[in-house]
This record gives structure tokens, C-alpha cells and sequence, in this order.
């Protein structure tokens, strides 16, 4: 399969015909965690199921994944699925409050979230346990030549956030972000489409459709 010359994906990880920018790294945290304490797990990225790896056994905790990509990939390291959610922070708050308010969750994230998970719900009464488990920074990767008419995928604030500390937004350029939290990072004045789902492979199908 040959790769579409200008889309260019600004991410840690790599997907197939495209062409990845490596712009993000990540760091892994080990705080201590007692996963006998917990009835499942909130997941909000798939980054966190490499950190848990190095944290200790946490297998037996089913997961509750904020999308179907998220639950792929905990299903992919061996872990069960409690439910998954419709890809934003929001509609996690609301399947544990309409579903699992009875049960004890823990939450491991960045050091940066989008959405304020844990905050959200207490303010609604009930309490998860959170832990840092990674940090993601920009990477030093050698800065690639874009042409006028680049297709720019963003995955992250973060990945938007490292894309301004080395390149800058053309005119011309055309943005896809993987979500609605994601095309709030961009600079005002910044157009931008939505993937239909939040997953690098839907971000890749909105941009190729980009260039019919």
C-alpha cells in the first residue's frame, strides 16, 4: 500500500499509509498501586495499559474504556472490558454515575488530562482513586518539510502543543483532529475537521477524504 504523500500524522504512534511525524514521547511513572483495592479500571488512552504493565498485576480489573479503540487495546494486553463510553471524558462521568457509582474505580492518566475525570465526579458524590502513570513531552525529532498542501492529523493537545514549538499552521494546510477536545487546542482562526470517531483510523479515513 502506498503511503498518501502529504498526510502526515502528528503523533507517538505510527499507523500504515501515512506518513508519522514522532513528535510526542512518553515517559513511565510507577507510583504505588493496590489493584486489590479496585473493582475495575477507568481508561482514558491506550498509553496506559503499557504503564500498569510496569506497575504491578492488574489483569483481573475489568476496564472501563472511554472508547472502542481504548477497549481494543485493553483486550489486547489481557485485560476484560466493563463498558466503553462514547470516546469523550463527559461520557465516562455519566456511565459511572448511572452504572457503576457502587463500585470503587481507579483512574491512571497523564500528567496532563483533558477532562478532569476524578474532580467531575466528585462533585457529583462519588469518588475514584487517581495516579499519574506517564508523562508525554515533546520529542527532539528532526523537523520534516511539509508541502502546501498538507493534510495534518492531530491526536492530542499535545501533539498540537509540540507541532507549534517546530512548525507553523499555512494557510493552505488542512487539519483533522481525533476529537472535539483536540481542535480546541488549535489557534484561533485554525480550520479544522472532526474524525466521525475518535481513532487514529478515522482521523486517517476523514483526511483521504480530504483529497477526492
Amino acid at each position: 500500500m502506498t503511503k498518501s504523500d502529504n498526510i502526515f500524522l502528528f503523533s507517538k504512534t505510527s499507523y500504515l499509509d501515512v506518513n508519522h511525524i514522532p513528535i510526542l514521547r512518553t515517559s513511565y511513572l510507577q507510583p504505588l498501586i493496590d489493584f486489590s483495592s479496585y473493582d475495575y479500571i477507568v481508561a482514558t488512552s491506550k498509553e496506559v495499559f503499557f504503564a500498569l504493565d510496569k506497575i504491578g498485576p492488574w489483569k483481573h480489573l475489568n476496564v472501563l474504556a472511554i472508547s472502542e479503540s481504548t477497549a481494543l487495546a485493553a483486550k489486547e494486553h489481557g485485560a476484560g472490558i466493563l463498558d466503553i463510553a462514547q470516546g469523550q471524558g463527559k461520557d465516562i462521568v455519566e456511565l459511572i454515575k448511572k452504572k457503576y457509582s457502587g463500585l470503587k474505580g481507579v483512574y491512571p492518566h497523564a500528567s496532563v488530562v483533558a477532562f478532569d475525570v476524578k474532580n467531575t465526579l466528585a462533585k457529583l458524590g462519588i469518588s475514584i482513586d487517581s495516579f499519574i502513570v506517564y508523562e508525554t513531552s515533546c520529542s527532539e525529532h528532526k523537523p520534516v518539510e511539509l508541502p502546501p498542501d498538507a493534510v495534518c492529523i492531530f491526536t492530542s493537545p499535545s501533539s498540537i502543543e509540540c507541532f507549534m514549538k517546530v512548525y507553523e499552521f499555512l494557510p493552505s494546510y488542512r487539519v483533522v483532529c481525533i476529537g472535539e477536545t483536540t481542535r480546541s487546542a488549535l489557534p484561533d482562526g485554525i480550520d479544522s475537521f472532526v474524525s466521525e470517531i475518535p481513532s487514529i483510523k478515522s482521523t486517517i479515513t476523514c483526511a483521504k477524504s480530504l483529497l477526492k
